[in-house]
């Protein structure tokens, strides 16, 4: 059995309560070099038919989109969208390693039940996000293989995720020796000091992984813990590709209302990931759910959006690593197919997917069909085409589904007892 294998069998075992959890992080660093997998969490519930699956205003119906006053639906390649929120030079520059997959009913119009239906593929609590059973199944022994930065993140105990925001705070947790001064320029912690803190960290942790009533996942933490204390994994290799401080923004403001960090998100990322020690990303922006104004504040956050993807697209190019990454974009559920009394827009359970990789056969088409009000289509799982006989409405289940045998998580050990059975097979990646 290979060693990985090993590894995968003997933590899922360990979180059952039925051995005790391994050391994943007692291999000397090697960096992981396989598939990425990078998710952008949109939430609040995006407005796609000002998006992916535009729609126009319809004689003797409630107004739609603004846009379609004045404007048609645009085409990039074979896929459709609105020219809304400087949508173009995304669609423009990506059409060609895009997949776009409308005509999704969350079955929800509650945040709660569509950020984990969309990001689980279930709409019921206790099943792990996408992307921590990929980096459980492909880098389980990689010490930040699963970051996430805020949104969903349930990992039904196959691994932990990381997180992680200010860079001065975490190099200074990375190399506490170095850049610690006080005014006068005079370092607080000598390199020989730190070794001394390590030391007695590594001994206390010792002791403490003694005790014969510690839990499985106790003992696992404390053993993680101590192996990185003792530099069996060398973490201090992942300052050498961090962003500089100056690179990073924070928190910017898109409207009144919202601010994000999302570039900072995909920096980090991207660093990350060209480190090899990651293997799995969750980014994440807010802001979504426009009840009043609607367009006032959902055209700029929109905008802002696919300007960081198409900046970690760039960065992964300039990286070496952009051929490696799968990404998947989504939200809650969509909007409404009309504006209220406030000109907002409120929740409707139809919504969209976008899936991109490089240089892939299945990209360049947008697939699931809509109404002009916005309603799904049923669709067969074989031809992609609309079947209102023999076909099904799309659900978060057959993307999950589809995703797990592209990424090679299907029949995996992690997804035992996570398969989903009963469920069609859509051929989205074929």
């Amino acid at each position: 059995m290979l060693r990985r294998d090993l590894l995968k069998r003997t933590m899922l075992l360990g979180a059952a309560g039925l051995l005790p959890l391994p050391r994943l992080y007692a291999a000397p660093f090697a960096g992981y070099s396989g598939r990425l997998l990078v998710t952008v969490q949109c939430d609040g519930g995006w407005d796609v038919t000002s998006f992916c699956d535009p729609k126009t205003n319809q004689p003797g119906e409630k107004e739609i989109t603004q846009w379609s006053k004045s404007s048609d639906i645009r085409t990039a390649g074979n896929i459709q969208y609105a020219p809304y929120a400087n949508n173009q030079p995304f669609f423009e520059n990506h059409y060609q390693d895009m997949l776009v997959i409308n005509g999704i009913d969350m079955q929800t119009n509650s945040h709660t039940t569509g950020v984990l239906h969309n990001w689980s593929g279930r709409n019921s609590e206790g099943f792990p996000t996408i992307t921590s059973m990929f980096a459980a199944n492909n880098a389980p022994e990689q010490p930040l293989s699963y970051l996430n930065f805020g949104g969903f993140s349930q990992t039904a105990n196959l691994i932990r995720f990381s997180r992680f925001q200010n860079i001065n705070n975490l190099k200074v947790l990375l190399e506490p020796e170095v850049n610690v001064s006080d005014k006068d320029g005079v370092p607080i912690k000598r390199a020989s000091e730190i070794e001394r803190i390590r030391e007695f960290r590594i001994k206390k942790t010792q002791e403490m992984l003694a005790d014969p009533t510690l839990m499985n996942r106790q003992k696992n933490n404390l053993e993680a813990y101590s192996d990185a204390l003792s530099n069996k994994v060398n973490l201090k290799e992942f300052k050498n590709f961090l962003p500089n401080s100056d690179e990073l923004k924070g928190r910017i403001n898109i409207t009144k209302q919202t601010s994000s960090d999302l570039k900072d998100q995909v920096k980090m990322t991207a660093a990350a990931f060209e480190s090899g020690l990651s293997s799995a990303a969750d980014l994440y922006v807010g802001g979504y759910d426009t009840h009043t104004t609607h367009d006032a504040l959902h055209k700029p956050l929109l905008a802002f959006t696919t300007d960081a993807i198409q900046l970690f697209w760039q960065l992964a190019e300039e990286r070496g690593i952009a051929d490696r990454i799968t990404m998947v974009i989504g939200s809650d559920f969509g909007r409404t197919p009309h504006y209220n009394a406030t000109e907002g827009k409120d929740h409707w359970p139809i919504g969209s997917t976008i899936v991109m990789e490089k240089n892939a056969s299945w990209t360049n088409r947008s697939v699931g069909l809509t109404d002009e009000g916005h309603n799904a289509f049923s669709i067969n799982p074989s031809t992609l085409e609309r079947d209102d006989q023999n076909g099904t409405v799309i659900h978060p289940k057959h993307i999950h589904k589809a995703l797990r045998r592209h990424l090679g998580i299907e029949n995996s050990l992690v997804e035992q007892n996570l398969a989903f059975t009963n469920t069609e097979d859509f051929s989205f990646f074929t």
